[in-house]
């Protein structure tokens, strides 16, 4: 040990390990509250919102015709919800 140590009293010793002990504890579940929100997989709201955004990139990809024919087909499934609810 060091002299500086030897002068330091058996109660200053006794702190100084409690506290050493504290910072380790608090460390460790630190890591471990790390680590663990790093391996929670995404929630829903999260993928939709990803879907959503690659559904936005892909609709700016499609031609004029493609995009009347979807605006159509989706008129036409509205139509059709319309239609059941409406019985």
């Amino acid at each position: 040990m060091s002299p500086f140590f030897k002068r330091i009293n058996k109660s200053m010793k006794t702190i100084i390990k409690a506290i050493t002990g504290i910072i380790l504890i608090g460390s460790f579940i630190g890591l471990l509250a790390y680590g663990l929100n790093y391996l929670q997989k995404p929630n829903a709201l999260e993928n939709v919102e990803k879907r959503l955004d690659e559904a936005a990139q892909k609709e700016s990809v499609l031609t004029e015709n493609e995009k009347k024919l979807e605006t159509e087909s989706q008129t036409k499934e509205w139509e059709e919800v319309d239609k059941q609810t409406d019985k």
